[in-house]
């Protein structure tokens, strides 16, 4: 992305570069994103760099999702990934994220740090085609951060766990709460939080939400909606940055 590239040169330092072009910079990377996803996002090349170490589809309650685990051998940290996931029915693939209209962040992982793994996560209410296993691939595309650099730091604390089907009612949907801190001197756009709850080490639910603006040093709350069936498993919630510099 264009937008980002300008984002990355401003915050390195180059003549000209000041504190109003780089909110503008950080202004135009959302706006990019946002028309952007209006067509539709396929993958048609696959990344050099960034390949599946495994993906999970979580059937349950109002939403399913499906959860990808990548792994880089990229030497510097990536950004905006594209990722086409769906359920393979026979022999035929069916796309759940491909059309346009989504958010940015449900055909895209928001980054992946250098030579690291990330686990990202499609959330969606849509049927999808029982008996389909499920695939993820990456795409070629994404923008390379400069060398050594180091994705900002949201940190994550869960502070209530899925209510339960006697506490919330048959139809309720399960909710895990976290609070989110910006650690890093970067303010956040479209920040992602992705869910993950295991019981005897088995994946039982999954799921994500956006915080929208999270700015340098603040905390806020959220609440991350789930597809599955939660009980009384371990619960995990990460945050995967969205702007750099």
């Amino acid at each position: 992305m264009a937008a980002l590239a300008i984002a990355i040169a401003c915050g390195g330092g180059l003549a000209g570069c000041v504190s109003t072009q780089q909110k503008n910079a950080r202004a135009k990377i959302v706006a990019t994103r946002v028309l952007d996803s209006r067509r539709p996002q396929r993958v048609t090349r696959t990344s050099a760099d960034v390949r599946v170490s495994s993906v999970t589809l979580v059937r349950g309650g109002r939403a399913s999702a499906v959860v990808v685990e990548l792994r880089s051998s990229s030497p510097t940290a990536l950004a905006d990934l594209p990722v086409e996931v769906g359920v393979r029915v026979g022999s035929h693939r069916r796309p759940l994220n491909a059309a346009g209209g989504l958010d940015w962040f449900q055909s895209h992982v928001p980054a992946i740090a250098a030579n690291g793994t990330a686990t990202w996560i499609f959330l969606t209410r849509r049927p999808v085609a029982a008996g389909g296993r499920p695939y993820a691939r990456v795409g070629a595309g994404a923008t390379a951060l400069p060398d050594g650099a180091a994705l900002p730091r949201i940190a994550t604390t869960v502070t209530a766990g899925p209510a339960s089907r006697s506490d919330a009612g048959d139809r309720a949907e399960r909710r895990v709460r976290v609070r989110v801190d910006n650690d890093s001197g970067i303010p956040q756009y479209g920040v992602q939080l992705y869910a993950l709850v295991r019981r005897g080490g088995r994946l039982v639910a999954a799921g994500k939400a956006t915080v929208r603006h999270l700015g340098t040093g603040a905390r806020t709350t959220a609440a991350v909606a789930l597809a599955g069936a939660p009980g009384d498993g371990s619960v995990r919630v990460h945050a995967i940055p969205t702007i750099f510099e």
